[in-house]
């Protein structure tokens, strides 16, 4: 509701400066040139069609630029100094809510008032003196530290809840690691054999197809294959070693650390149920499951 109410505030602020500037074209139209008018169409195009039909915080980061380059553009090539005033309007716009636009946009009032009134030095004092008061005037500084103190707050409940949600994360992980290696260990304890164990392991936890091949070879204790989505797990038996091959349903299943810490440890269970391989059955698949 408020960020509506300040985006109505500010096309309305924005198109008053539009109708005032465009009574000087009036007034001296014989005498202009297309650049003003030109600078003035873009500004109030840009303007209407930010707030009607587009909400990208990059064009209304545009529509502050063009505060500061458009209508101090127009202010200079239309060459009457009672188009300055309009400059009070920004910086009591922006004064409230960016300090730094505000700033800017007084400081080009200022080098305006230099170009205009550069040989006259009262005229100068007094321009000075009121786009400097206008500033201070629209400066609010209780609401300034109001959301400064506001701001810090909402920066640490973001930083809060950021550290929140890691947390929920990790326990969600945890209680999902947990919960699966206990389902891992009643599939064991009500399997009689290794092969109704890997069937009842493939069934729960998705997976294609299970192979166990002896080995003689103490190699890296896993390996992932990403491309074809195999996991391979190598497991010590009391009788040399064997690897443990997932053929899992997608390629994208190695991305779930929790399930690949639960088929690891699956496969090192097998090691309970299994003493070990015959010297003859080393490179050979001894059991296939899927």
């Amino acid at each position: 509701m408020l960020h509506r109410i300040r985006r109505d505030i500010f096309f309305l602020s924005r198109l008053f400066v539009v109708f005032y500037l465009s009574f000087f074209l009036l007034i001296d139209y014989p005498n202009i040139n297309y650049l003003p008018p030109l600078l003035l169409s873009l500004y109030f195009l840009n303007n209407v069609y930010i707030y009607f039909f587009s909400r990208p915080n990059y064009l209304r980061i545009l529509a502050i630029i063009f505060d500061i380059t458009l209508i101090p553009a127009f202010i200079f090539l239309v060459n009457n100094p009672y188009a300055l005033y309009s400059l009070v309007v920004f910086i009591s716009l922006y004064a409230p809510r960016r300090l730094l636009i505000a700033l800017l946009n007084t400081a080009l009032a200022v080098l305006l008032s230099f170009y205009y009134f550069k040989e006259q030095s009262l005229l100068l004092t007094a321009h000075l003196l009121l786009f400097t008061g206008a500033l201070f005037s629209s400066y609010n500084f209780e609401y300034a530290v109001v959301m400064n103190k506001e701001r810090k707050r909402i920066k640490k409940l973001k930083r809060d809840y950021e550290l929140l949600l890691k947390e929920f994360s990790n326990y969600e992980k945890e209680r999902r690691m947990f919960q699966n290696l206990s389902l891992i260990f009643r599939l064991l304890r009500e399997s009689k054999e290794p092969r109704e164990y890997l069937l009842k392991v493939k069934r729960e936890f998705g997976v294609k197809k299970i192979r166990v091949i002896p080995t003689s070879l103490a190699n890296e204790g896993i390996r992932k294959d990403y491309e074809k989505g195999i996991l391979v797990v190598l497991v010590k038996f009391n009788l040399g070693y064997a690897e443990i091959i997932y053929e899992l349903s997608s390629p994208f299943q190695l991305r779930d650390e929790v399930l690949v810490y639960s088929l690891v440890e699956a496969a090192k269970l097998l090691s309970v149920m299994i003493e070990g391989f015959e010297e003859e059955q080393i490179s050979k698949e001894v059991l296939v499951v899927g």
